[in-house]
């Protein structure tokens, strides 16, 4: 039987019909037209998060389930139609707090538009284990964003700033209370992420088609365009959108900005004027920015600037990879 969640969920307005009774075994919603895109990901705690991290609280836990799905939405260019939820909770925790999780699972679902339909929650003896699974829908008469595509010559460019969820997470993972105003927006880049849903949009509005987000890494994902085509790339450090406290304080910021992961900003692939209109369009309509950072060429690797050298980075352990 599917639990529903609906005492914490409402489905979205309108006359679509979305979600599931208490006596159902699934969550019922009507067909839209175009394609449907699905996702899921998993958090489990002391791998992917951890309780005893300062001021991390279920609300934003619950925020972080749906971002880092949304993203996955969002890097393939489709609008957010529904969520099912499971949760595996140990029976260690409060009523408040599990209400708390919904709660941030609810802000993060209705600010997307998307509907959560239903789930599951089942009690467990082990660690906290939360899943979402998404499905979202394609516009008719566009296409999904997606890394195979590109062409030699192309630019590459990046929305908003990098860098930030990596630095939160070296001092999460050293014991560190953040204390600074940077060290701050440091960590709230891990605990709440911005999955760039609308600016997807915009990018397939002006005729961009190669795109992904970079939550396993910048350069991974860099690594996941250009090799399908048979390309390589030349990034430059200058113009990678690092946080300004971190490229101050590190010398070599530019280093994990590119190659730590975490991120769930986009990084896509097109000619240069593309781009450029891409850009004039996300600071008009979201006060974001797109920053283009390199250009793909015949060849294979990535190779980088750095105050006026070329620098030939391995890819071997680059970004964040499972069972590592």
């Amino acid at each position: 039987m599917l639990r529903s969640l609906r005492p914490y969920f409402s489905p979205a307005s309108g006359s679509l019909e979305v979600g599931a009774k208490e006596d159902d075994d699934a969550a019922v919603w009507r067909a839209e037209t175009g394609r449907v895109v699905g996702t899921v990901d998993t958090m489990v705690e002391g791998i992917d998060f951890r309780l005893d991290w300062p001021g991390y609280r279920f609300r934003l836990l619950g925020r972080r389930l749906m971002a880092i799905n949304l993203s996955d939405l969002a890097a393939m260019g489709a609008q957010p139609r529904h969520a099912l939820i499971s949760l595996s909770l140990p029976g260690r925790l409060r009523l408040r707090e599990v209400r708390d999780l919904y709660r941030g699972i609810s802000e993060r679902a209705r600010a997307a538009g998307c509907t959560v339909a239903g789930g599951d929650l089942s009690g467990i003896d082990g660690p906290i284990v939360l899943t979402a699974a998404l499905f979202g829908t394609i516009r008719p008469g566009r296409r999904p964003l997606r890394r195979s595509g590109a062409r030699s010559g192309w630019a590459l460019a990046v929305t908003g700033t990098v860098g930030r969820a990596a630095a939160g997470i070296g001092l999460l993972l050293a014991g560190k209370k953040p204390t600074s105003t940077a060290e701050r927006r440091w960590v709230r880049a891990v605990y709440d992420p911005q999955p760039r849903v609308e600016a997807a949009q915009i990018l397939q509005s002006v005729g961009i088609r190669v795109a992904g987000d970079i939550s396993d890494g910048l350069y991974r994902e860099i690594e996941r365009i250009a090799q399908p085509a048979g390309l390589g790339a030349v990034v430059d450090a200058d113009q990678l959108p690092l946080d300004a406290d971190l490229r101050r304080s590190r010398e070599h910021a530019w280093s994990s900005g590119l190659m730590e992961s975490e991120d769930y900003e986009l990084l896509c692939a097109a000619p240069r004027p593309l781009l450029e209109a891409a850009r004039r369009r996300l600071r008009h309509d979201l006060d974001l920015e797109l920053s283009i950072i390199g250009t793909l060429e015949h060849g294979r690797g990535i190779r980088v600037h750095v105050a006026g050298r070329l620098v030939v980075l391995p890819g071997l352990g680059a970004g964040y990879q499972h069972f590592r």
